[in-house]
């Protein structure tokens, strides 16, 4: 029996606060490699190589701001606003997801992933998981910095980067943008 599986990643642009606020982006993928974690390197994808990455049709993203003050100083501005993405995306589809793989940059409070999974709990396999892709521990115990996660996360962070650096009035006239 097949299963319709989703997998998605979810990054920050860790600016909440500037003029232009936080921009919370989430990449879609039912293609199973994009879920693998590995090793990226420390830099961001070019703006070509996104593009490249998402000439597949079976790959999309999502993306929203946050300019609110409340959002400046708060850790969990990805888990609690990540349902505001991945719902409206679920309800584009034209069929029921069975599996469902959420993973997120950065450190995740067993309270947010609780709420986070209650927000999906319709999903018969759900997994709500955070990676801390910037610092791994190598088996010697040395910090490495590098891009450790699932590749969706990495496409995640370097598309966050370069819609960071777009002007404000083209996010907003942007189609993937959601208003939350």
């Amino acid at each position: 029996m097949a299963h319709n599986s989703l997998y998605v990643g979810l990054d920050d642009s860790n600016h909440a606060g500037t003029s232009k606020g936080e921009i919370i982006v989430a990449v879609f993928s039912p293609i199973h490699e994009d879920s693998l974690v590995k090793g990226w390197g420390n830099g961001r994808l070019s703006s070509s190589n996104l593009e490249r990455f998402f000439e597949n049709p079976e790959r999309d993203y999502r993306f929203t701001l946050l300019t609110d003050e409340k959002y400046r100083h708060n850790s969990q501005n990805l888990p609690q606003n990540a349902s505001f993405l991945v719902n409206p995306y679920l309800d584009s589809l034209n069929e029921e997801i069975d599996i469902l793989k959420i993973y997120l940059d950065g450190n995740l409070k067993s309270r947010e992933r609780n709420k986070l999974k209650e927000k999906f709990a319709n999903v018969p396999n759900l997994v709500v998981d955070n990676f801390i892709k910037k610092k791994r521990t190598s088996r010697n115990k040395q910090i490495i910095k590098g891009h450790h996660c699932p590749r969706l996360v990495y496409i995640a962070d370097s598309l966050a980067n370069a819609l960071y650096k777009e002007p404000i009035g083209k996010l907003l006239e942007n189609e993937k943008m959601i208003n939350i």
